[in-house]
């Protein structure tokens, strides 16, 4: 299994749109950039990369994040507007952390950080792994 994880940042969401264009930077712009600075201080660095996504289609539940790596489930997180950037790339960078250690990327609602329990918008299974009916 790849040891490497990636945590996607959706560029489209909190965007300010006016006739048609993109005024200023969107907020998944702004959380990109906030997320990626404070991964590069952090132990999670070696583990994970931050990368930029267009669009991940949950316009409606800005900001959107997703947690994905070889052999482990996606997480896919919405709804993570709304307060600082700091707050937000810190639960994340929280959540992170849990889904490193665990081998199939699960993770109890009850273990996730405050800001990550009830944004969950889907958690897709790796195709790597069986699925259980």
């Amino acid at each position: 299994m790849d040891d490497k994880h990636t945590i996607f940042v959706c560029q489209s969401c909190a965007g300010n749109w006016q006739n048609g264009r993109e005024v200023g930077n969107s907020g998944g712009y702004l959380l990109h950039q906030e997320l990626t600075a404070r991964l590069a201080t952090s132990p999670l660095t070696e583990d994970f990369e931050v990368k930029a996504v267009k669009c991940m289609g949950a316009c409606s539940r800005p900001c959107v994040v997703a947690f994905a790596a070889a052999g482990k489930s996606t997480y896919l997180f919405g709804d993570l507007d709304g307060t600082s950037l700091a707050e937000v790339s810190q639960s994340i960078l929280e959540c992170a952390s849990l889904y490193r250690r665990q081998p199939d990327g699960a993770m109890k609602w009850s273990e996730r950080p405050e800001r990550l329990r009830k944004g969950v918008i889907g958690i897709v299974p790796s195709i790597e792994l069986p699925v259980s009916i």
